[in-house]
């Protein structure tokens, strides 16, 4: 076998050698990738074997594995055929070479081993990216310190000539879908203030919150809760609280820095601030059913990615193949999260937890240990010792330290909360009233019918004689009517003791006499309650046997836990009013707790205050990198979620750098960066290539250099919501419980639900983000696309409503042409577009008119038929038609 393997490879090199490569070797292209795939995690930067680097063309010739020009006095391509030890890389460490790879490496050796000077990191933080972030010194003194004297400094470098502001009304349109993910009205396309006011406009407008709400969930991966029939499987129910809070926040432009700490830690930040512990949906997202340990990596891999570009997933198994993170840094992080669990805490206003509640986490097990597993098994832990929580090695000399955080009594005892309090006691008190008006309506309706029933006796009956009989309506009435009255001083009595904990004031004795009636009480509502729902099973006309028989056993059950009440043997019940999640199929509802941990660890405190810090890296350029994409539609970095040492140092550097001091310097907030981005130039370049300069073109054809705007596809909610608003149908109202996929409501696109089981079917033709990960929007492109807004109900609903208001508006052919376009395109036709749309709009008026009369609900069709000079129905078409047109989904 190894013989045949020997020849094998000869033979190949043999090839090669006889027939060198025809085409241009690239080091940056071929060579590099190559290397750092194969070679880079024995011989990179973070670990050099046999004091071997092959991350850069000065280490390998001097270590003389590489000699320039010779190919066979170079030891890489001598140790990447080998069969014997020397192979690399070695046996079971990777898979080896193609031949065409060794092609490439012959190839480039051969030609001279050209690459580009690249500096040889001594360490992981000479890394770019984990560099201290620095406001870039403007060297032109021509150009201002901004962002556009950093862009136009290198255009002006490679002599590049950028081209001119986009037309007033395409830069509207586009800015009205970037901010508000809105089309602008005719009229605000006519707007004649200065642009930088209309930025402001548009950035205090509650639709911004919207709009970029949507940008964050993708990165924040939201997803309603889902499951199997009642079974919750994955994330929480009510998750759309956490929805409301980006939105207002947003809106409210709190500081992104505010905002990752009251995701990863308001119940330890703020733990009495409602508002703010919505946030942590951002934590109880992660929540998965089946398996603890895949929810904690779910909550690790994401928060790195999500706020720090880094892939701390790669070191759960082992020490990361290229990032300065090892294995027990991972763990180290775990730890962080180990403690933490969810629960539903309940709403003002709704105390069944099933109608509404609050998806938030706390820390539940305040000991729980962390352990290495091996392999990344977590059937294999290494218990012999314990991890302690921190951050990566590489990061920790800004950590803060770990402090507990003593609960105020309402965070830990929700049933203490004065409106859940008002809410339980409001609840006992309705059905109170309504059990007595039931009872007056049966006493009422028994009487009148007993007086029928005597009349119609004395008139039948020999003197003397009565029928007798009961009536079973008056003993159910009697028994509701016990029940809630039995409820009432229950809860009155529950929320006494309750009271008397969070004042204090009361003896040890006392209170113990007060939780021994508020037992008693308990357990005589739980009787009265058994009793009736035996009673309602009983006046069945056919009840079920088993169901009576389980009835009867509650009714046994709740008869002994009263008399064990009434002997001091049954302990007081505090009110349950949250619901913690389940852990495993196993646990049961009765297992919850009511009252949870008095005190917080403060590690997810700390390490959210660790990724704020002035003294990280990375959070203000992830931040940056994500909202510069969304308005350009290409990132600075190109691996939005990776910022490790694969990520080469981006062309744009200096202007990435800038952006983040300002993020940071403004308090981080992110309307001030809008603000800057959108105010820039380079914003509001045109993105054509018409009329651009030669040389430009050919030197930068991929606009690498930021000499023209980027061209953009509209998300789906964007095509959505941009059809609504056209045709007048959108509702802009705010907030509230996500929309069954299934609602013809009219409201945006970010309230429908949004997880694995529910996906709106017309969104999800367009490109909808994976609720799985979604830190870049895939651009696909598809017939089904151009068939659902050929075909689909909503869209013609939308362009009927369109065709027939601006015919209202429009006196001629011409007019009704220019106002789509305008409103559609936000742009003016061109003179062929303008005359073909005449003549489709006049032709055969009266067979179009009768077709359009025919269509309409009242077989008249007088709202389509305003002007005889052009067919309405071919207004309609022709308004279809330019929905489907490139330039209505294009942001230009």
């Amino acid at each position: 076998m190894q013989v045949f393997s020997i020849r094998a490879w000869a033979s190949v090199y043999a090839v090669l050698i006889c027939c060198p490569v025809a085409w241009g070797v690239d080091y940056a292209r071929d060579i590099r990738p190559l290397l750092r795939e194969k070679c880079w995690s024995c011989h990179g930067v973070l670990k050099q074997e046999s004091d071997l680097r092959l991350d850069a063309r000065t280490s390998m010739v001097t270590a003389g594995v590489v000699v320039p020009g010779d190919p066979d006095a170079s030891e890489l391509l001598r140790r990447v055929l080998a069969e014997d030890d020397a192979q690399m890389p070695p046996r079971g460490e990777g898979t080896r070479v193609t031949a065409r790879e060794y092609r490439l490496l012959h190839a480039w050796i051969a030609a001279g081993a050209e690459a580009p000077e690249e500096p040889v990191l001594a360490s992981p933080t000479d890394h770019w990216a984990f560099q201290p972030i620095r406001r870039p010194s403007q060297r032109d003194p021509l150009l201002p310190d901004s962002l556009d004297g950093l862009i136009d400094r290198r255009l002006r470098h490679y002599n590049l000539a950028a081209q001119a502001q986009a037309p007033r009304t395409l830069l509207l349109r586009r800015l009205y879908l970037d901010l508000l993910g809105l089309p602008p009205t005719a009229r605000q396309l006519r707007d004649p203030r200065p642009y930088e006011e209309i930025v402001d406009a548009l950035l205090a407008s509650p639709q911004y919150g919207v709009r970029w709400a949507r940008h964050w969930m993708d990165i924040w991966r939201y997803s309603d809760g889902y499951g199997l029939n009642a079974q919750l499987r994955y994330s929480q129910h009510h998750l759309w609280h956490w929805r409301d809070w980006i939105v207002e926040s947003l809106n409210a432009d709190k500081g992104y820095d505010r905002m990752i700490v009251e995701m990863l830690a308001a119940d330890e930040a703020a733990p009495e601030d409602l508002d703010a512990i919505r946030a942590t949906g951002f934590l109880a997202r992660n929540y998965y059913l089946f398996n603890r340990t895949t929810w904690l990596d779910n909550t690790l891999e994401h928060t790195a990615k999500a706020f720090l570009g880094l892939t701390l997933n790669c070191a759960k198994c082992h020490d990361h193949k290229y990032d300065p993170i090892t294995q027990m840094d991972y763990y180290r992080m775990r730890a962080i999260f180990e403690p933490h669990q969810v629960r539903l805490d309940p709403v003002p206003g709704q105390s069944d937890l099933d109608v509404d509640g609050l998806p938030r986490v706390f820390d539940d097990h305040l000991d729980a240990p962390t352990y290495l597993h091996v392999r990344g098994d977590p059937l294999s832990p290494d218990k012999s010792r314990t991890i302690e929580p921190g951050v990566p090695a590489l990061f920790a000399g800004f950590q803060p330290p770990i402090r507990s955080i003593a609960l105020p009594h309402g965070a830990f005892a929700p049933a203490a909360r004065p409106y859940v309090q008002q809410d339980l006691l409001a609840v006992a008190q309705a059905r109170l009233a309504a059990a007595r008006q039931a009872a007056k309506s049966v006493q009422k309706v028994e009487r009148v019918t007993r007086e029928d029933e005597l009349e119609n006796e004395s008139a039948s009956s020999p003197p003397g004689e009565t029928s007798g009989g009961t009536v079973d309506g008056s003993a159910m009435a009697e028994l509701r009517l016990r029940a809630a009255e039995s409820h009432l001083a229950a809860v009155r009595a529950a929320l006494q003791v309750e009271r008397s904990v969070v004042d204090g004031g009361v003896t040890a004795e006392t209170l113990s006499d007060m939780r021994r009636e508020a037992s008693r009480l308990q357990a005589l509502a739980a009787v009265a309650d058994a009793e009736l729902a035996l009673a309602e099973l009983q006046e069945a006309t056919q009840p079920d046997p088993k169901q009576v028989a389980a009835a009867e056993k509650r009714l046994a059950s709740a008869g002994q836990a009263l008399r064990d009440a009434e002997l001091g043997k049954r302990p007081y019940q505090p009110l349950r009013v949250s619901r913690k999640a389940l852990e495993s199929p196993a646990h049961k509802q009765e297992d919850y707790p009511t009252v949870y941990p008095s005190q917080t660890t403060g590690r997810r405190l700390a390490l959210a205050q660790w990724i704020v810090s002035s003294d990280n890296p990375l959070t203000a350029r992830v931040c940056v990198n994500h909202v510069w994409m969304r308005h350009f539609g290409e990132p600075l970095v190109e691996s939005v979620f990776d910022f490790g040492l694969r990520a080469p140092e981006p062309l744009h550097a200096d202007v990435l750098d800038f952006l983040a001091t300002e993020l940071v310097e403004s308090g981080w907030s992110l309307k001030h960066l809008h603000r800057l981005i959108v105010t820039s130039a380079a914003y509001r370049r045109s993105c054509s290539n018409l009329g651009a300069d030669p040389r430009t073109l050919a030197f930068d054809p991929q606009n690498k250099y930021l000499w023209r705007m980027h061209v953009r596809r509209m998300e789906s909610e964007v095509v959505r919501d941009s059809l609504l608003a056209l045709a007048g149908k959108l509702d802009l109202a705010l907030g509230g419980p996500s929309l069954s996929v299934g609602s013809d409501s009219h409201r945006r696109s970010l309230f429908y639900r949004h997880s694995r089981d529910d996906e709106h079917p017309f969104l999800s033709l367009f490109d909808h983000p994976d609720h799985l990960q979604c830190y870049r929007r895939e651009r696909n492109i598809v017939p089904q696309q151009a068939l659902a807004m050929v075909n689909a109900d909503m869209v013609a609903e939308c362009v009927t409503s369109m065709a027939d208001g601006w015919i209202e508006e429009a006196d001629s052919p011409a007019q009704f042409a220019q106002l789509a376009f305008f409103r559609l395109l936000g742009r003016p036709p061109t003179a062929e577009e303008l005359q073909a749309c005449e003549d489709f709009l006049r032709s055969d008026p009266a067979e179009t008119n009768a077709a359009a009369r025919a269509e309409t609900p009242d077989g008249h069709g007088t709202a389509r038929l305003a002007h005889a000079a052009f067919s309405p129905r071919n207004a309609m078409l022709l308004v279809h038609a330019l929905v489907n047109h490139n330039d209505f989904i294009t942001i230009r």
